[in-house]
């Protein structure tokens, strides 16, 4: 079923489609909370959308993560991708299976939902001068200039 322009009606008061359409989404880190967070994202409509992971599928993840059993194996990004178009065929989805490193270019919002304290702190020193809102998956933290 192609993505109705009626799925957002209920939303459009508190979301307005005009302002998702201009944003670059990146979640960096697509496990547990990263991967809900990029499927919501694309239910809420957001157009592009960035997936930054380094790690594969394993049997567990299907338990803690919600990825299926099919996907045992595959890139998580690429996973997580393909559930994402699932809800929505036309969202632009760039996949960077890696591990996040300072170059690399984020959107103009950034989820960050990696486990390990260390690398969020190391993530906030490299983005949080190049993205509108910033915000950490696991610690509810967030900055927003809008």
């Amino acid at each position: 079923m192609p993505p109705s322009e009626d799925r957002f009606r209920r939303q459009e008061a508190f979301v307005p489609r005009e302002a998702l359409a201009l944003l670059d989404v990146s979640v960096i880190g697509v496990g547990a909370i990263g991967r809900q967070v990029a499927l919501q994202l694309a239910a809420l409509g957001v157009r592009r959308l960035k997936l930054i992971d380094f790690d594969f599928v394993e049997l567990t993840n299907v338990t803690t993560q919600g990825y299926l059993a099919t996907d045992i194996g595959s890139s998580k990004v690429e996973a997580t991708a393909q559930a994402v178009r699932q809800i929505d065929p036309t969202i632009e989805v760039v996949l960077l299976a890696d591990r996040f490193r300072p170059e690399m270019s984020v959107g103009d919002v950034v989820f960050c939902c990696v486990d390990s304290i260390t690398a969020r702190a190391a993530i906030w020193r490299a983005v949080n001068q190049r993205c509108q809102c910033w915000i950490d998956g696991r610690m509810l933290g967030k900055r927003c200039e809008y």
